[in-house]
């Protein structure tokens, strides 16, 4: 099963665990990349403002890795 291809910015090495689907997004992260919030290589567009939000789409799929854990 191929994995989703982002990678957090928490140490630029852990990658979200969720099956692939499109694009080589997971579900989430291919609905982020499709509202513009991630660009097609993974990166949080600069536009989001909210840190909350950012957290969510770095840290998704990453074991341990929430909001609170930062």
């Amino acid at each position: 099963m191929e994995r989703c291809r982002f990678t957090t910015s928490w140490g630029g090495v852990l990658r979200c665990r969720d099956e692939a689907s499109r694009f080589g997004f997971c579900r989430f992260h291919y609905d982020c990349y499709r509202h513009g919030e991630i660009d097609a290589r993974g990166v949080i567009s600069e536009r989001i403002s909210d840190q909350e939000r950012r957290r969510s789409i770095n840290y998704h799929g990453v074991p341990g890795g929430t909001a609170s854990a930062v």
